[in-house]
């Protein structure tokens, strides 16, 4: 479960931004809670802002993270740099280092993990990692530090509260620090690495699961053209078959049509591979007539089809959604239908949450959000930063439960709207016409 997410320096924003989960004390819509560690949590949230206000790169910054934690080193992404979107935020007087901080619940257990990279504006050749730290959480909210690193320099708690959290003895674990900090990489996480194999595999693996298993990014940087075909080797049987009962449950009740979609296998012409497809399947008279998805469903369709496959694990064993412009190409009807399921706590029992950016307004409705859960993003004018805040931080008296969202935000009430005129556009271009029509 994500308590929350922080980020600094990154392309637009330039100051510690935070994307919190954490309930504000609002009472309604409290079924809607998650209710874990002794706290209260959002199951799911979204992101408004206008074009270019940065809301996109609030997703991906967080799959940056993903990407720099899986692989444990900047160096791993050396031949596919570009990538890797490591840009700060260009308009300041000195060079910062980029932040990257989670806060979350992992198997029972609430951890927090950051570090920061030293990068040049626009060079993808000096980076490093300057910093980086792993803190335990108790349910009483105190923190207690694993270890912290500046630069090329470990130091691992020895106090008794954090010997007992990663099971080490002192004295070994002396002996252990010195030597790791004779070899640290400044390109590599300590927890990925050292941490893992020497000190803690029981944390370094929670950390590195949650971003694995339970941390599910789709942004620009992260999406590719769709890939509706792929290799047995990597897709058990088991899989195949669990799949397409999961494809068929979601085409019914989704609504796509009376065609049915599935997984198919194909066997190539030496024998010794396969691959399997996405198909769409007619009925013609009595024959069921296949044919390549791709070319059959429309672009919503095939979206919701690549949600479905992680949507039915981590809702029913919890887990985080994060999604640039989730709803593009998508019924509103089909997400107002996927966020009842987030927001009842009945269903939601494994506590997974949804978070995702879009242009829509029809979620601004306080039937469906609580003030809490419905975010927006604004670009200064003038210094080009981004910020992000919350409906809930205008506080009660300006925002009602009885006020209508939607058009108080068209109203400019909440900001984060983009101004729209082109007129000037055109009489600039009529003003050029004409003047070229004189020589």
């Amino acid at each position: 479960m994500l308590i929350d997410y922080r980020f600094s320096n990154f392309r637009s924003f330039k100051e510690m931004t935070s994307l919190s989960m954490i309930a504000g004390r609002q009472t309604t819509l409290n079924d809607n809670l998650i209710r874990e560690y002794d706290l209260r949590v959002v199951p799911s949230a979204v992101i408004y802002g206008a074009n270019a206000s940065g809301k996109s790169n609030i997703i991906m910054s967080l799959a940056v993270m993903k990407d720099i934690v899986l692989s444990g080193s900047l160096e791993a992404n050396i031949s596919n740099l570009k990538n890797l979107e490591l840009y700060p935020f260009a308009y300041q007087e000195s060079e910062k280092p980029m932040s990257f901080e989670i806060d979350f619940i992992y198997g029972g257990k609430r951890l927090e993990f950051g570090f920061e990279v030293e990068v040049s504006t626009f060079k993808k050749d000096t980076r490093r990692i300057v910093s980086e730290f792993l803190t335990y959480i108790d349910k009483s909210d105190q923190k207690t530090n694993i270890y912290t690193r500046e630069k090329d320099k470990i130091q691992i708690n020895k106090d008794k509260k954090a010997l007992n959290i990663i099971e080490f003895d002192e004295k070994l674990l002396k002996q252990f620090e010195k030597k790791i900090n004779e070899n640290i990489d400044e390109s590599e996480l300590f927890l990925s690495r050292a941490f893992k194999s020497t000190i803690s595999n029981e944390l370094a693996d929670m950390v590195l699961d949650f971003f694995k298993e339970k941390l599910v990014v789709v942004s620009d940087f992260t999406l590719k053209k769709t890939n509706l075909t792929f290799s047995l080797e990597d897709s058990p049987k088991k899989d195949f078959f669990a799949w397409n009962k999961i494809l068929d449950g979601f085409v019914k009740n989704a609504d796509f049509g009376p065609q049915g979609i599935a997984f198919k296998s194909n066997k190539s012409e030496d024998k010794e591979s396969s691959s399997m497809e996405l198909v769409s399947i007619y009925k013609y008279h009595d024959e069921n007539i296949v044919i390549p998805a791709e070319l059959m469903e429309s672009r919503g369709t095939l979206k919701l089809v690549d949600f479905a496959i992680p949507f039915e694990k981590l809702f029913k064993s919890g887990g985080v959604f994060v999604l640039d412009e989730f709803d593009a190409a998508i019924h509103p009807e089909l997400i107002k239908g996927i966020l009842a399921l987030f927001n009842d706590s009945d269903l939601n029992k494994a506590g997974a949450q949804l978070i995702f950016t879009t242009h829509n307004p029809i979620y601004l409705n306080n039937k469906i959000f609580r003030r809490d859960q419905i975010r927006f993003v604004e670009k200064d004018t003038d210094s080009y930063e981004s910020v992000i805040y919350s409906l809930a931080d205008f506080g009660a008296e300006e925002v009602r439960n009885d006020h209508n969202y939607l058009i108080n935000y068209f109203k400019g009430n909440y900001g984060a709207l983009p101004f729209i005129d082109f007129s000037k556009l055109l009489n600039q271009n009529s003003s050029e016409g004409d003047e070229n029509g004189q020589l």
